[in-house]
C-alpha cells in the first residue's frame, strides 16, 4: 500500500476538491492505445510510445491488408472512475473538462480528428446515469460542480438518491457517492485497402504522487513489497534510491528524508485489439530529471538517449500486460 501524503497531516482529511489535495497525494490511473472494432485485416505496423508523469503520446502506423476499405469504429477508452473512492482519495491532476479530463486529442495526417464522447455511471451493474442526471447531479467526481451540487440536493433529491443507493450519508460530513464513471471517445475511421494511416494520440497521464522514504525499499514491509513488487526496483536503484533518502535526510532531517514517487499507468494490452502482433514497438521512457531515478516491470534492455530519457524497442510484439511506471524526484515540482 502506498503511503500517501496525507496521512502525515494530523486528523481526518476529506474530499473538498481532488484539484486541490492533488499537490499533497494523489491516485494514478491507466489510460492506454486505441481499441477497434473486431477486424480480421487491420494490423498495427507501428507504434512509437512516449511515456512521462506530465504527458503521454503515441504514434500508431494502421496497414489494412484486406482488399476493401475498412469503415469502422475506433475508440479511446479513459479508465473508470470509482466515485465512493475517489470522494475520499484525491486523483492526480486531470483538466477541468468533466468529460475529456485527460486532455486527449488524436491526429490523422496533422489534422484533429473529431470524436464524439459517451459518458455514463453505473452501479452494481445497473446503468444508473439517467437517474443522477434526473437529480441534477454531475457524473465524474473531476467535474469542479460535483461536491457542491452533491451537498446542496434539496431533501426530495436526496431521497431519491439514497432510495437507489447512489449515496449515503452515515458519515455525517455530507452525501458520499457510490457510482462508477465510464467514458469512451470514439470516433469512425477509414482503412484504405493496402495502405498505411498514421494517428497520433496524445493526453495527459492521471499520473499519482506519493511520498517514498526507506521503508519503502524493505521487502518487509506492505509499503516496500508493493514498490519492489510493482516497479521492480532492481539493486543498483535501491542503491540510489537509498543515497537520495539520507541526503534528504541529512538537508531536512525533521521531515523523515523522504523523496517524491510519481506513478503513471499505460494500458498497453490494447495493442493485442489489432491483427497479429505489433509490427515494429518503440518505447521512450521521459523521467523529467537527469538525477530522478526511474523503474518499471520491462523485460527489454532501456538505453539511455538523453540525460532523463530511456528507449526501448521491440519487434513483432505482443504485449503480455500493461505498463506501471514510477519516478522518484528529491522535491515535489
Amino acid at each position: 500500500m502506498q503511503k500517501n501524503l496525507s496521512a502525515l497531516i494530523v486528523g481526518a482529511v476529506l474530499f473538498a476538491s481532488a484539484q486541490a489535495l492533488a499537490d499533497d497525494s494523489s491516485a494514478a490511473l491507466g489510460a492506454g492505445g486505441l481499441v477497434l472494432a473486431r477486424s480480421a485485416d487491420v494490423r498495427m505496423a507501428a507504434e512509437e510510445l512516449r511515456i512521462g508523469p506530465r504527458d503521454v503520446s503515441a504514434k500508431f502506423t494502421f496497414v489494412n491488408d484486406g482488399k476493401t476499405d475498412i469503415d469502422t469504429i475506433v475508440a479511446f477508452v479513459l479508465p473508470d472512475i470509482d466515485t465512493s473512492r475517489f470522494s475520499e482519495e484525491p486523483l492526480g491532476a486531470t483538466t477541468k473538462d468533466p468529460v475529456n479530463f485527460v486532455g486527449f486529442e488524436i491526429v490523422e495526417n496533422g489534422r484533429n480528428v473529431p470524436f464524439e464522447t459517451e459518458q455514463r455511471a453505473f452501479y452494481k451493474g445497473r446503468d444508473v446515469t439517467a437517474v443522477l442526471r434526473g437529480a441534477g447531479v454531475p457524473l465524474n467526481i473531476v467535474d469542479p460542480a460535483f461536491v457542491k451540487t452533491l451537498d446542496a440536493l434539496s431533501p426530495a433529491k436526496r431521497k431519491l438518491l439514497q432510495a437507489a443507493d447512489l449515496v449515503d450519508a452515515e458519515s455525517g460530513e455530507g452525501l458520499h457517492p457510490h457510482w462508477t464513471v465510464r467514458t469512451r471517445f470514439f470516433w469512425q475511421q477509414k482503412f484504405p485497402a493496402g495502405r498505411a494511416i498514421v494517428l497520433d494520440e496524445r493526453y495527459h497521464p492521471v499520473t499519482g504522487k506519493a511520498l517514498f522514504g526507506a521503508s519503502e525499499l524493505k521487502p518487509d514491509n506492505e509499503d516496500g513489497r508493493y514498490f519492489l513488487t510493482n516497479f521492480c526496483i532492481d539493486p543498483s536503484a535501491q542503491r540510489s534510491l537509498a543515497r537520495m533518502i539520507a541526503d534528504k535526510t541529512r538537508v531536512d532531517p525533521q521531515n523523515g528524508g523522504y523523496i517524491t514517487a510519481l506513478t503513471t499507468d499505460y494500458v498497453l494490452s490494447t495493442g493485442n485489439n489489432w491483427k497479429g502482433p505489433i509490427g515494429h514497438f518503440r518505447l521512450v521512457l521521459d523521467k523529467l530529471e537527469p538525477g530522478n531515478v526511474l523503474s518499471l516491470c520491462w523485460d527489454t534492455a532501456l538505453a539511455r538517449k538523453r540525460p532523463a530519457t530511456f528507449e526501448s524497442t521491440r519487434e513483432s510484439f505482443a504485449p503480455k500486460g500493461d505498463l506501471k511506471i514510477l519516478v522518484l524526484q528529491q522535491a515535489p515540482r
